[in-house]
């Protein structure tokens, strides 16, 4: 039996809240499934994830991919892209060895915001609002507040500063990246391309090969480029912990779980979901990455850590709030 219309429109919004939420759970558990394969150095952990998890979200976009790399106006894009994700997957997981899975975690996302205002602020020359500045106030007194709080369980030392700096320098390849494939997205759509020769059989003259790259193509395309250099760097770098057949649970969870279904999923609730109540659920990441390193790993963060944890997400939900008169 068919449902009534109504139903059919109410329920398409709930189902990409659904998966937004999903992916941000998922993302969450990416520095906890580390956990359980001990010795694996950081950089083999990003470089085997974004590694098989681009390739398969560059061939699962097709000819949308190709596209984005053979068309001039989106290329520089996409490459930038590419080059910002594979130091972020690199960094990231050093964030976490480093620093600890709810430190690494808080400090990457909730800094991210705050280097993608000064990125916009200097390459677009888009001012910064006061809502911003706020945001971004609060985001780093809660990001200084858990850094604090793990200093002190854990003696601080050059490891955690390591970790610190990972962490700031993933959150702004990250700003990068996101900022390249707006960017590229912008390119696209900015001005129709030209068709060349009569229109194909059965098409007309705006389809198939005369069409720019779509949202998922450019990110297909940008994954696709990371891929490359990645699993060259796993294959070279990290043959014993490929050669471990233990490891490889943890390897193909990462990259088939937080990466090709996470972005798959958030990518597909953003088709009904604004951009600004999909930042506000994708903060469930850093808490459930918090909650799980203290139950599962055994990390510590006391009453301290967890009153900057909620700073972060308090800022970040400032920033992804609805503005409201166009401010």
């Amino acid at each position: 039996m068919s449902r009534p219309t109504g139903v059919g429109r109410a329920s398409r919004p709930v189902h990409g809240l659904a998966a937004i939420t999903v992916a941000a759970a998922v993302w969450g558990t990416t520095g906890t499934a580390t956990h359980f394969a001990p010795g694996v150095p950081a950089f083999v952990f990003g470089a085997v994830t974004f590694g098989l998890g681009g390739l398969v979200l560059g061939v699962l976009a097709g000819r949308g991919s190709l596209r984005a790399v053979a068309q001039r106006r989106t290329r520089g894009w996409a490459l930038l892209g590419a080059a910002s994700l594979v130091v972020y997957a690199v960094t990231f997981y050093a964030a976490l060895d480093d620093a600890g899975i709810a430190l690494g975690t808080t400090i990457a996302i909730g800094s991210s915001p705050v280097f993608a205002g000064l990125v916009e602020w200097v390459a677009d020359r888009r001012p910064v609002t006061g809502r911003w500045v706020i945001a971004a106030l609060v985001s780093v007194v809660g990001m200084v507040v858990v850094t604090i709080a793990r200093s002190e369980h854990d003696g601080g030392g050059r490891a955690l500063a390591v970790g610190i700096g990972s962490a700031l320098l993933a959150g702004l390849t990250y700003a990068l990246y996101s900022w390249a494939v707006a960017r590229g997205m912008h390119a696209a759509t900015s001005r129709m391309p030209l068709a060349v020769g009569p229109p194909p059989i059965g098409g007309s003259a705006g389809a198939a090969g005369a069409r720019g790259p779509n949202e998922r193509g450019l990110v297909g395309a940008v994954f696709g480029m990371a891929a490359v250099p990645l699993v060259v760097l796993a294959a070279v770098a990290g043959g014993p912990s490929l050669a471990d057949s233990a490891n490889w649970p943890v390897f193909v969870y990462l990259a088939l779980v937080p990466t090709v279904i996470g972005h798959s999923l958030y990518a597909a609730g953003l088709r009904t979901a604004s951009p600004s109540v999909a930042t506000l659920l994708s903060l469930l990441e850093p808490v459930v990455a918090a909650v799980l390193a203290v139950l599962v790993v055994g990390e510590r963060l006391g009453g301290t850590g967890w009153a900057g944890t909620v700073l972060v997400v308090a800022g970040l939900a400032v920033l992804a709030l609805p503005s409201r008169r166009g401010r």
